[in-house]
């Protein structure tokens, strides 16, 4: 028999599959995007992956594989793997510190300055209806979307852990 109690858990659940749809929904588009490659101001076609380690190393000049895979949050090998890719494409350089012939460390070249300032410039004409979507929010409403958001991504972090052995 169903009580009200169990009513108001199955609309609340159906609440919640709606808002997990849509965040899947956003996280598929936004992936779908990001995997065109694109131009930026050189004859350079740019994945996403590959302009964004482009990006953080403009931020961060005579930055090391090390310091440039915490900034992207991924593996040194998949950082080493987009530098090599830059590097062959001349948007980096690689080279040793004067001062410590050990370490190695990324510049951009004149190309890769093109192409870091033509995607600052991409950024906000293409994403400029998104930042003004969000600069509508109240600060309330930024700040539980901000919480939202860090707490789900702790969540489908933590999945992959807590999944029964029956599933893997």
């Amino acid at each position: 028999m169903l009580t009200w109690c169990t009513i108001e858990v199955v609309i609340n659940m159906k609440s919640c599959e709606k808002v997990i749809k849509l965040y899947f929904k956003s996280l598929k588009a936004f992936n779908e995007f990001e995997s065109i490659p694109k131009k930026f101001g050189t004859d350079d076609w740019l994945y996403g992956s590959e302009i964004h380690t482009l990006q953080a190393i403009g931020e961060t000049p005579n930055i090391n594989l090390t310091e440039l895979s915490e900034k992207l949050d991924i593996s040194k090998s998949g950082t080493s793997k987009f530098v090599n890719k830059l590097l062959k494409k001349n948007l980096i350089t690689k080279s040793k510190l004067i001062n410590n012939k050990k370490e190695v460390v990324f510049n951009l070249t004149n190309k890769g300055l093109i192409a870091y300032y033509e995607h600052e410039k991409f950024d906000k004409e293409v994403f400029e209806d998104i930042y003004e979507l969000l600069s509508g929010l109240e600060d309330d409403q930024t700040e539980f979307l901000e919480t939202f958001l860090k707490e789900l991504v702790l969540q489908v972090e933590k999945l992959k852990s807590n999944m029964p052995q029956r599933f893997i």
